[in-house]
């Protein structure tokens, strides 16, 4: 039987959702190390650690970097290898930020984050002291304590946040709802914006091209199909999908995963479950 997720989800409220599409949530002491591995998601997230660091640490393209601090901002990810490393305990908010929310909230360009997860003092150092103002509890806080304080920071945020590209937002959108099964040149065309200068727009806000983003959502869709139906065939869930055939499937699995679709289904994938729910 699969392990519960390691993160609990929480909605964010209807009046924050222009920026943050729901919160992560942890707080509980540890059997053993955890190691999360990061995988694309199309979304930047800010990391709340409230429960100290006690030797926690985190590698970056096997870069080891000791964990110093309490918040971070964390960019998109392509081909980049990602792990933060709990030692003794998981204490933390994670708000999962829409595609341009990062951007919006916290000024700072998509493309200067990719691949990162910074701390925020060092990129946002008027955005960390409102955090130290927000953010005062620690591990004895209840959850609806923590995601108030969180629904609090990101209030006073979205009050002087960047206004909307709106070309970018409605590229955004069209990709996410249609599942990434989208003509990049057709939704120029209706944005009446040249594929150069929409791609240069997009990764300013969102971190990636509109390409890669559009391949993201596409195989977080196949995921969400494989989990709810694995007594499928996988020919089926491919052409679900979208995808030409079920190599061209494989093959995009192998990429994002380094695994087949039937090594998936098969391995318990905790941390896919929480950020791919």
């Amino acid at each position: 039987m699969a392990q519960e997720p390691d993160f609990e989800e929480v909605q964010a409220p209807g009046q924050l959702r222009p920026w943050v599409r729901r919160y992560l949530y942890a707080n509980r002491p540890l059997a053993a190390d955890l190691t999360v591995q990061a995988k694309p998601t199309g979304f930047c997230y800010f990391v709340n650690f409230f429960g100290g660091n006690r030797g926690d640490y985190l590698t970056i393209d096997r870069r080891v970097v000791s964990r110093r601090t309490r918040w971070f901002l964390c960019g998109q990810i392509t081909d980049h290898d990602l792990r933060f490393c709990h030692r003794h305990s998981l204490r933390v908010t994670i708000a999962e930020l829409t595609a341009t929310g990062h951007h919006r909230l916290f000024g700072t360009a998509g493309s200067d984050i990719l691949g990162l997860a910074a701390e925020l003092a060092d990129i946002a150092p008027e955005r960390a002291c409102l955090a130290g103002r927000c953010f005062s509890l620690g591990p004895g806080g209840s959850r609806d304590g923590h995601v108030a304080q969180a629904n609090a920071f990101f209030t006073r945020l979205a009050e002087r946040c960047l206004p909307a590209d709106e070309a970018v937002e409605h590229v955004v959108g069209a990709i996410e709802r249609d599942h990434g099964m989208v003509r990049i040149a057709q939704l120029c065309a209706q944005t009446g914006i040249a594929p150069r200068e929409l791609r240069r727009r997009f990764q300013h806000a969102v971190g990636m091209s509109p390409k890669f983003f559009a391949q993201v959502m596409q195989i977080k869709w196949a995921v969400g199909l494989l989990s709810a139906q694995d007594e499928a065939s996988l020919a089926v869930v491919a052409q679900e999908a979208g995808f030409y055939d079920q190599a061209h499937f494989n093959r995009a699995m192998q990429r994002f995963f380094s695994e087949s679709p039937s090594a998936f289904l098969r391995s318990d994938n905790r941390s896919f479950r929480s950020f791919y729910g």
